[in-house]
């Protein structure tokens, strides 16, 4: 036990002997020595609205590339997740599945996949164990999974590797239950010409794809996008989702909010990368201004070389 633990518990015997109880009764050693590790991160979702996040947590579980210590890496994503107490997270480049199920475990409240998931059509032919994975997590006490699949998988190369993942939910919230489309994307990065190519391919042929198939439903697509929504990260180019913002009578981006106002979604980089597009029937009920990029680097201490090269994204909507 350290000395700092010591004390706590003499000073807890000290005021419960004082009470008539024993410091057993109230707190134990081990329980006192999890609150010191923890990190307190300040909640940004409500009880009464649906609310998003989607987070890149950097070769997530990889002894190899990222973070290098594993054990703080999943800790701090834990304090994050629990802390931000949102509803539906959309995560990106988990690698180890052993990590992912350990942090499912260390997360009171919450279930969720990955793409690779045996339970998820087309997922384990398109994931690999060792490559990086998408997927999501919800509270079960508001969402669960009516199917999952990963689609667009034709387009596998201009998504490099990472076709998204579908997720059709079910929400209760508020007394009232109904559907909503979660996709988790994890676009082709760089900022060369042909990365910008792929992009722009993939990013038309999903628009295709939801025009198509979900003309009047709610959707949300989230995740690292890899290019900003004004203009693009590739010098001289046109944003490669500009498909989209032209669409605005179907679809909108809430983190061009973060675009505009020249608000980074990464530690390294000044544009804003990680962002969220909603159809126009999900867009009827966001909550203006909800829309943040979570800086919990003031509140994790080295945290783009402990936990992560990017911020999480977050939004919220009335149900």
């Amino acid at each position: 036990m350290s000395s700092r633990s010591r004390l706590s518990l003499l000073l807890l015997a000290s005021l419960t002997a004082a009470c008539g109880g024993s410091p057993e009764e109230h707190t134990s050693d081990s329980e006192l020595a999890t609150r010191e590790d923890a990190v307190t991160i300040p909640a940004r979702g409500t009880a009464t609205t649906l609310d998003f996040g989607n987070w890149n947590v950097e070769w997530f579980g990889s002894t190899s590339n990222g973070p290098t210590n594993e054990s703080l890496q999943l800790t701090n994503a834990r304090d994050v997740i629990q802390g931000a107490d949102l509803d539906i997270w959309g995560l990106e480049e988990v690698v180890s599945t052993t990590s992912f199920s350990n942090l499912k475990s260390q997360l009171t409240g919450y279930a969720g996949l990955l793409a690779s998931d045996s339970t998820v059509t087309n997922g384990s032919s398109y994931y690999s164990s060792s490559e990086q994975k998408v997927g999501i997590l919800y509270k079960t006490s508001v969402a669960s999974v009516l199917s999952a699949r990963v689609i667009l998988t034709s387009y596998d190369t201009d998504f490099a590797g990472r076709p998204p993942l579908e997720v059709k939910m079910r929400v209760n919230l508020n007394g009232r239950t109904g559907d909503i489309v979660v996709i988790v994307l994890h676009a082709k990065a760089y900022d060369d010409t042909t990365s910008w190519q792929r992009r722009y391919n993939a990013s038309q042929a999903l628009k295709s794809y939801l025009d198509s198939t979900y003309p009047t439903t709610k959707v949300i697509v989230f995740g690292d996008w890899n290019d900003d929504v004004d203009t693009s990260i590739t010098s001289g180019k046109a944003s490669p989702y500009q498909n989209f913002v032209s669409d605005s009578a179907d679809y909108t981006f809430p983190t061009k909010a973060l675009s505009d106002a020249k608000i980074a979604t990464t530690a390294s980089y000044p544009d804003a990368i990680d962002h969220q597009l909603v159809t126009n029937e999900l867009k009827a009920t966001y909550v203006s201004g909800s829309v943040q990029a979570y800086r919990v680097d003031s509140y994790i201490s080295n945290y783009s070389n402990t936990t992560s090269d990017h911020f999480p994204v977050l939004s919220r909507y009335t149900w």
